[in-house]
């Protein structure tokens, strides 16, 4: 009997032990990869606040890093749920940086149009219109029973943190339909990036969704339509962008929301550091570094600016939002066949304005936040509240992805 007990209980003991050690390895193992992660997404320095809007990201960059590793090592992927269904049509997984030759791009030097608020411009913009006897939109009768008084498409041409998840589901409020970042087929920006190099029409093969009840329909609103690369593409940068949606939709509509250019500037170098690398000299290499007309200007503002990397130099890139916003303003000033809307963010009649414009209802001017983790965080059901209705949580002087 005592030895039927003395081996049971030591059965017991020896079960404990192991129990106890697994516990012990598996803890060892959750440590290192909690610090392997702060590690991989601090490196940019970002601070708390930021650090839950990158994360929305790190699928992305979890597989770009995990490409880069297969191609040096010449492996393939490991199976699992990310390979049970092949990559969309418009995919990075296409291009490299060895493979991807940067594209020439310009953006002009300062001239007074620049200075303009949003306001001043379309009042000046409005009246060329009427000069040259050329009818807007919102004031057609032929659009007046239409959801959204505005030509199709409407092509979004707002930099990251600039309200491009904000006007997105502006317009799938008026009912009409919209994306953002990518359709069906892929990556907004690749497809028309591969487009243009092809003197095709910019949304030529991305262009409808399948609905849940298996109807298609055209897609009507696109935002935020570039990306940082490899492959690097912004239509209203690179060159010949604007061109081919003026030449492919000489009656559509190119539309523009502007935010004040130092708190965006602070924002977008303050929110993720690896993509002021990409944006600088890893990809698009929008530090001037290229060859061509007016890159030498670029490059000696880069190199002036302070700051010992590119995501601390925050005055460049104030400098160079404003010249974004002049180049598209430039531009539908001498293509008035298009129309061209432009609102300012900050602008306490921006929703009025966007009514009068789009004949769409103040209240689908809603305040939006990018992916899950900003939805699970804030306890709330969803991304998009009214002005005045987010989640008390939120502090109102945090940014989010659309910088509202």
């Amino acid at each position: 009997m005592d030895r039927t007990n003395t081996r049971s209980t030591g059965t017991v003991h020896f079960r404990l032990i192991i129990v106890s050690a697994i516990s012990f390895f598996l803890g060892l193992q959750f440590s290192h990869l909690t610090a392997l992660f702060q590690t991989d997404f601090s490196e940019g320095g970002l601070i708390d606040s930021d650090a839950t809007e990158y994360m929305t990201w790190a699928p992305d960059e979890i597989e770009y890093v995990e490409r880069e590793g297969n191609q040096e090592n010449h492996t393939p992927s490991k199976p699992g749920r990310r390979n049970r269904k092949p990559p969309p049509r418009y995919h990075d997984s296409n291009y490299t940086k060895e493979s991807f030759e940067p594209l020439p791009w310009s953006l002009p030097k300062p001239s007074s149009v620049r200075y303009q608020t949003s306001e001043e411009f379309m009042a000046d913009y409005i009246a060329l219109k009427r000069k040259h006897n050329i009818p807007l939109p919102w004031e057609q009768d032929k659009y007046k029973e239409d959801k959204v008084t505005l030509p199709r498409p409407i092509i979004g041409l707002n930099f990251p943190k600039s309200a491009t998840l904000t006007m997105s589901e502006y317009f799938k409020c008026a009912g009409i339909t919209s994306h953002h970042t990518a359709t069906q087929d892929g990556r907004i920006g690749i497809c028309m990036m591969e487009n243009q190099l092809k003197d095709k029409p910019p949304m030529e093969g991305c262009d409808t969704e399948l609905t849940k009840k298996g109807v298609i329909k055209p897609i009507e609103v696109i935002f935020d339509i570039g990306l940082q690369g490899p492959p690097c593409y912004y239509a209203s940068v690179h060159d010949g962008g604007l061109e081919n949606i003026a030449k492919h939709y000489p009656d559509g509509t190119i539309m523009l929301v502007t935010r004040n250019a130092t708190k965006w500037a602070k924002s977008i170098t303050g929110w993720n550091g690896k993509i002021m690398k990409l944006w600088a000299d890893e990809s698009c290499h929008f530090d001037g570094s290229l060859e061509g007309e007016g890159m030498e200007y670029w490059a000696s503002q880069f190199v002036s600016a302070r700051g010992d990397i590119s995501r601390k130099k925050v005055q460049y890139w104030l400098d160079f939002y404003e010249a974004h916003t002049q180049k598209i303003r430039e531009f539908a000033l001498k293509h008035l066949s298009l129309t061209y809307v432009e609102v300012e963010l900050e602008n306490d009649k921006m929703a009025e304005q966007l009514e009068l414009y789009t004949g769409v209802k103040q209240s689908c001017v809603q305040v939006c936040h990018p992916g899950p983790h900003w939805i699970r965080k804030h306890d709330t059901t969803s991304k998009c509240h009214p002005p005045g209705e987010e989640p008390p949580e939120i502090d109102p002087d945090v940014e989010n992805d659309d910088g509202t």
